[in-house]
């Protein structure tokens, strides 16, 4: 049996924070509509160059 909450994180379930919401600039304040499938980190602000993150994620 595998155990709960491994695996890969889709939607809502452990770690994801579902398909809607938004990419922040943590620096500058700059937002976006998330990309399902592509992760905020992976984008950088058009503004001033810093790595996004997601709005209600741990790191903002």
């Amino acid at each position: 049996m595998g155990r709960r909450g491994m695996g890969r994180r889709r939607g809502r379930g452990p770690g994801g924070l579902g398909p809607s919401g938004f990419c922040v600039c943590p620096k500058c304040g700059y937002r976006e509509p998330h990309e399902m499938g592509i992760p905020c980190r992976k984008k950088k602000c058009p503004n001033c160059g810093t790595t996004l993150v997601r709005e209600g994620g741990v790191c903002y």
